[in-house]
């Protein structure tokens, strides 16, 4: 027994170092999950008003997305951990109290956004055959009885498939439609916010990389039994591919939003976000173009909708678990998708964009889950300076380095100011 046990680690082990060979290790996953209506809608929203002029935010926002899940990972390396039970041992009740009311504001607004996103995509695939509204419903409805039948295999394999068809379409095009290098490095390495142009910066910042997302690697991370200090080199090696992926794909949105929007002068409007850089592209290369930026377009969003499914069920079944005080081996059950908290969670999660599918405002429900979902940021940012020092840690995972909380001390400034200004402008 005691054989056959070290030799099934041993594959498993085997199995996740090949994973950061394939490029689709836990990170890629999280990315995807994030990537998707945050990033491609803001991307185009940016890109349609400001040309490539915030393409700095972007770029900015992947690396701080790093800065916290790399931080994250680290915790629960360090203590066994996740942040909720991190939170829950450590830190007063009030702030899983915090948590829990968010995550249900979270969820509405993220899962809104997901299924209008891909009742979009299906609508221009179809040429406007196929209603967005109905398409949207029957993503959610989908994705439901996907995760809660296909388990966590066919969940990675078809995320495998998604994220290659959304990296060599998006890509592909955005190089194909490539103009003024100039402006593109400017852009990239100059940080300006023009005038009106806050709100727009913090959902690209916010909307990049995801939010509440992030802490869906916990649960990957144990998916794939990575826990030790072992494999500190490895999660930090699996995140920073996901991010520079996540910050590649994002420049690639905005690039072609710019060409399609805001060289020619044309105003952005919900009906034509997705089907003018379609259009475009079509121009450009022909029929191909506008198939291939438009099963692109759609991969990205479903391959995050699935993300989300299959992940934050997780972070309710962990939080009731902890309410309830349950024993860790109770609570390991209770985090399982085949658990019923789980799966109510899931079926929260995939009625409650059905409504927000009729309203006819696919983009402004999208970016404002963005600003919405970029004010969880802080929060975790703030948690973790609190934890490091306070929790105790295996001494074979380095702590934070002093840069790392610098860098966690900035996200939680910058994340506190701009949400101010924008409520403050808000009213």
């Amino acid at each position: 027994m005691g054989c056959e046990g070290g030799s099934e680690r041993e594959r498993k082990s085997l199995r996740t170092e090949a994973s950061l060979t394939r490029l689709v290790g836990p990170g890629l996953l999280v990315a995807a999950a994030g990537i998707g209506a945050g990033d491609v809608v803001s991307a185009t929203v940016g890109g349609a008003r400001y040309g490539v002029l915030l393409l700095w935010a972007i770029v900015l926002g992947a690396f701080l997305k790093f800065v916290l899940n790399e931080a994250v990972a680290r915790l629960q390396l360090a203590t066994g951990l996740t942040a909720l039970e991190s939170w829950a041992a450590y830190l007063p009740p009030w702030v899983r109290a915090y948590f829990a009311a968010y995550l249900v504001l979270w969820t509405v607004a993220v899962s809104a956004a997901l299924a209008n996103a891909c009742g979009l995509g299906i609508s221009n695939l179809s040429g406007g055959r196929v209603p967005q509204s109905w398409a949207a419903v029957a993503h959610s409805l989908f994705g439901f009885g996907f995760v809660l039948a296909g388990g966590f295999s066919a969940f990675e394999k078809t995320m495998r498939i998604l994220i290659g068809a959304m990296f060599f379409s998006i890509i592909a095009c955005a190089l194909l439609t490539f103009g003024d290098a100039r402006g593109f490095f400017r852009g990239v390495f100059v940080p300006r916010i023009p005038d009106g142009g806050a709100a727009y910066v913090l959902s690209l910042i916010g909307g990049i990389g995801g939010s509440v997302t992030l802490l869906s690697y916990n649960y990957w991370l144990r998916e794939e039994n990575i826990a030790g200090p072992k494999y500190v080199g490895f999660v930090r090696k699996d995140l920073f591919i996901a991010y520079g992926f996540t910050a590649l794909f994002g420049i690639s949105v905005m690039t072609i939003a710019s060409q399609a929007f805001f060289v020619p002068g044309i105003p952005l409007t919900d009906s034509q976000a997705v089907t003018r850089m379609a259009e475009m592209l079509r121009s450009v290369l022909g029929p191909l173009g506008f198939y291939v930026f438009s099963f692109g377009f759609w991969a990205t969003v479903f391959a995050s909708l699935l993300g989300v499914w299959q992940s934050v069920p997780y972070l309710f079944a962990d939080s009731y678990a902890l309410w309830r005080k349950a024993e860790p081996s109770e609570r390991d059950a209770l985090t399982r998708v085949t658990s019923t908290p789980y799966r109510i969670a899931l079926a929260f999660i995939s009625l409650a964009p059905l409504p927000f599918a009729f309203l006819g405002r696919p983009i402004f429900i999208i970016v404002a889950f963005t600003i919405v979902g970029s004010f969880f940021l802080p929060f975790l940012a703030a948690t973790l300076l609190w934890l490091d020092g306070r929790v105790p840690w295996d001494a074979a995972v380095p702590r934070h380095h002093r840069v790392t909380k610098v860098l966690l001390a900035f996200i939680l400034a910058l994340f506190v100011l701009i949400g101010m200004r924008e409520v403050m402008q808000a009213f």
